[in-house]
C-alpha cells in the first residue's frame, strides 16, 4: 500500500536531553508538548541502540507468494505452470529494531514486487493490500544475474487530518493539519548488502575485554531481511533469510520454571549414643547431631545453609554431608535456655526450608539424668609374707601349684612362734 504522508527517517539523537518543566499559570505551546514527547522518545532510542543493538528481533521472514493467492498472472513473466507468482515475495509479520533505535512493527503480511522500488505500510492499519487506483507501479531495471536484498526501515507517517481554526478574518479558513503521527515502515529492494550487515562479531568475546567505545551512528537506515535471486523470467530461484541479516540477541523466548522447595528433615540422632536428645541439660556444650536430610541437590556450604534450634541454643557449625550422608550440627545449650522441646529449622539462600518438631528437648540441669556409676574393680588378692605370691584361685594348668602335701614342710622348731606377753 502506498502512503504519501510518510516522513523521513529519524537519525541518531543529537539533541540536548531537555524536557519541559510545568508550573501554575504557565502558557503551554505546541513546542512544549512536542519537546516532552521527544525527550522520552530519544531516551528509548538511545536505550535500544546502545543496550540492545539493532536488527531483526523476531519474525519478518521473506517467502515466495503462492500462485493460488489470486494475483494477476504476468504474461511476460514466469510460466503459468509455476506454483509461485513471479517477481513477488511476501514479508511475514515481525519486530525489528532500526539502526537509530526506532521500533519497526510489521503487523501484517506484506507483498513486495521485486521489479518496483518497494512498498510502505503503517502499523495498525487493516491487513488489506489493495492497489492504489491513482498510481501505477513504476518498474526498476534489475540485473538478472545479481542478487537482490529485501530491506526495511522506519518511517513516521502523518494521519487523521483536521480542520484548522482561522487565525483572522481572511478567507483562508479551509486549511487542514494532520493530528496524528503513526509508526510506519518502508520495504525496499537493495542491490547490495550494506557493510553493517557483514562480518558479525565473535560471540566468545561477548563478556570479555576492556570497556568498549560507544558505537558510531550507522550511516544507513536499512535492516536487510533476506537475499533473493531470480531468473530472467522473474521466477524466484532462492530466498536466503540468513545471508546479510542482523539478528538482535533477545530473551523473549527464554524462561524458567519455578522450583518448589525439595527439602525435608527426616530425623536427628546424637553422635554420642549415650546422649538422650529428649533430656539435654542446660549448659551442655559441644553437642554434635546427625541430621538426616532429604534433598534433590546437596546443601550448599555455610553461610548459604543455616540451622536454628530456637533461643538459647547456639549452632556453632553446620557441615553439609555428601549425597546420602547426614549433615553434622555442633550446638551449645546455654545455661539460660528455656526448658522444653525445640524445633530444628534448616534454610538455604535459594529459598529452601525444612523443619522437624521436637528435635531435642531441653531440661534443667537439676532434672537431667545423671550417668550411672561405673562398677567397682575387683580387689587384688592378699600377698603372703616372705614367700612367693599366692596363686589366683582360678589359676589352672601345669604351672598351677599342686596340693598342700606336695609343699615342703617346715620343722616345728623352725616355725616362728607367737610371742606371748607377760601379764602382771
Amino acid at each position: 500500500m502506498k502512503n504519501n504522508n510518510c516522513g523521513t527517517v529519524s537519525p541518531c539523537d543529537t539533541s540536548i536531553a531537555e524536557r519541559p518543566r510545568y508550573f501554575p499559570r504557565q502558557l503551554i505551546t505546541p513546542d512544549d508538548l512536542t519537546l516532552e514527547q521527544e525527550y522520552f522518545r530519544n531516551k528509548l532510542r538511545r536505550h535500544n541502540r546502545l543496550m540492545h543493538g539493532w536488527g531483526v528481533v523476531c519474525g519478518a521472514k521473506v517467502c515466495p507468494v503462492s500462485a493460488a493467492d489470486g494475483a494477476p498472472t504476468d504474461p511476460a513473466g514466469a510460466s503459468a505452470a509455476s506454483s509461485f507468482q513471479p517477481w513477488r515475495v511476501a514479508v511475514s509479520p515481525g519486530y525489528i529494531l532500526g539502526p537509530y533505535g526506532d521500533e519497526i512493527i510489521i503487523d501484517c503480511c506484506r507483498t513486495v514486487d521485486l521489479r518496483t522500488a518497494g512498498t510502505t505500510g503503517v502499523t495498525g492499519e487493516p491487513c488489506v493490500q489493495a492497489p492504489d487506483p491513482w498510481c501505477t507501479d513504476v518498474y526498476v531495471q534489475r540485473d538478472p544475474n545479481a542478487p537482490l536484498y529485501v530491506a526495511v526501515k522506519y518511517r513516521e507517517c502523518r494521519a487523521r487530518p483536521v480542520r484548522v481554526q482561522p487565525i483572522g478574518c481572511g478567507c483562508d479558513d479551509t486549511q487542514c493539519e494532520y493530528s496524528r503521527l503513526r509508526d510506519g515502515y518502508e520495504i525496499a529492494i537493495l542491490n547490495q548488502c550494506p557493510e553493517t550487515h557483514q562480518n558479525p562479531p565473535e560471540m566468545d568475546n561477548l563478556a570479555k575485554g576492556v570497556t568498549p567505545d560507544c558505537p558510531a551512528c550507522p550511516t544507513s537506515p536499512w535492516v536487510v531481511l533476506a537475499k533473493v535471486t531470480i531468473d530472467p523470467d522473474g521466477t524466484i530461484a532462492t530466498i536466503d533469510n540468513c545471508a546479510c541479516r542482523r539478528i538482535v540477541l533477545s530473551f523473549g523466548s527464554f524462561w524458567r520454571a519455578c522450583q518448589a522447595a525439595q527439602l525435608s528433615v527426616k530425623g536427628v540422632t546424637p553422635v554420642d549414643s549415650s546422649v538422650d536428645l529428649q533430656a539435654v541439660a542446660q549448659g551442655t556444650k559441644g553437642l554434635t547431631l546427625n541430621v538426616a536430610v532429604d534433598t534433590q541437590q546437596p546443601l550448599p556450604a555455610p553461610p548459604q545453609t543455616k540451622a536454628d534450634l530456637g533461643a538459647g541454643v547456639v549452632v556453632n557449625s553446620v557441615v553439609p554431608g555428601a549425597p546420602g550422608q547426614p549433615t553434622l550440627l555442633n550446638v551449645d545449650v546455654l545455661p539460660t535456655a528455656s526448658p522444653g522441646p525445640r524445633t530444628l529449622t534448616i534454610t538455604t539462600d535459594a529459598g529452601f526450608a525444612a523443619s522437624l518438631e521436637k528435635a531435642i528437648n531441653v531440661v534443667s540441669a537439676s532434672a537431667a539424668p545423671r550417668p550411672a556409676p561405673a562398677p567397682p574393680s575387683p580387689a587384688p588378692a592378699p600377698q603372703p609374707r616372705g614367700g612367693t605370691p599366692a596363686p589366683h584361685p582360678s589359676a589352672t594348668g601345669p604351672e598351677a601349684p599342686g596340693p598342700a602335701e606336695d609343699q615342703p614342710s617346715i620343722p616345728p622348731a623352725e616355725r616362728p612362734g607367737r610371742r606371748r606377753s607377760k601379764t602382771p
